[in-house]
């Protein structure tokens, strides 16, 4: 079984690295994001990225069958997501757009997995991470995508 709680940057960047290879065709620029935004932003990202590869993944712990199960939906949306993105021509508008009734998906699932994964992980540095990310994230994606 895998332990190894560098599996969660993993999983999550996997889409990321595709987008690198071939981004969005709508080439138009989006405004200025405010850059303490993009600090904290960032600062949180690069601290969620991090901190899993230092704690092994705790399946012992009272609820973590549920927590894996809603972590996997969140995985499985994300991609599906990407999916509809890269398979509908790269639009930047599909970066957006609902998907199961889920507003802004692409920034929403993958704030959600790293939440969670603080809890399979039992790290208080990686939930607090995660939420400076996901509010910075969540709050650029829905005003400047």
């Amino acid at each position: 079984m895998i332990k190894s709680g560098a599996f969660i940057p993993i999983l999550i960047m996997l889409p990321n690295f595709l987008w690198m290879l071939f981004p969005a065709v709508d080439t138009s620029e989006s405004p200025a994001e405010p850059l303490p935004l993009t600090i904290i932003e960032n600062a949180g990202r690069i601290v969620a990225m991090v901190i899993p590869f230092f704690y092994n993944l705790r399946f012992d712990a009272p609820i973590s069958a549920l927590v894996v199960i809603l972590m996997g939906l969140a995985l499985l949306t994300y991609y599906i997501a990407w999916g509809r993105y890269f398979t509908n021509g790269r639009a930047k508008d599909l970066m957006r757009a609902s998907l199961f009734s889920i507003p802004l998906p692409m920034a929403i699932t993958p704030i959600a997995f790293l939440l969670l994964s603080s809890y399979l992980i039992g790290s208080w540095w990686m939930l607090i991470a995660s939420l400076l990310f996901g509010a910075a994230h969540i709050y650029i994606s829905a005003k400047y995508l």
